[in-house]
């Protein structure tokens, strides 16, 4: 996160990930199933799915589904995540390249 002082405010830009700008555990993992979360709710909306017509084709409850459509992810792994999107009609890809740096990073890339 930069800060400056712009006209004598503190202003804090945030560096893309909200879970890392917050001092959070594992950011890359948690904006990666936040981005999944989101993959799934405009999956559902795309379709014109209710939650309860969705949980029957991805095996969930309704009550499972509205926690990831309001962005509460905890109880669900990415594995878990992957596997709503696959039964949703979603091809996922995951590809290994080299990293920028000494450690590499999670990204994530939604197609149509």
């Amino acid at each position: 996160m930069k800060t400056e002082i712009i006209d004598g405010e503190i202003v804090r830009t945030g560096g893309g990930n909200v879970f890392a700008d917050l001092g959070l555990p594992h950011p890359e993992e948690r904006l990666l199933k936040a981005k999944l979360m989101h993959a799934i709710n405009a999956e559902i909306e795309r379709r014109g799915l209710t939650q309860e017509e969705a949980g029957k084709l991805v095996r969930l409850k309704q009550s499972e589904l509205s926690r990831i459509a309001n962005g509460r992810g905890s109880g669900f792994s990415t594995d878990r995540l992957f596997e709503v999107l696959r039964r949703l009609g979603r091809t996922i890809e995951i590809h290994v390249s080299a990293a920028s740096g000494p450690i590499g990073e999670l990204c994530f890339q939604e197609t149509a």
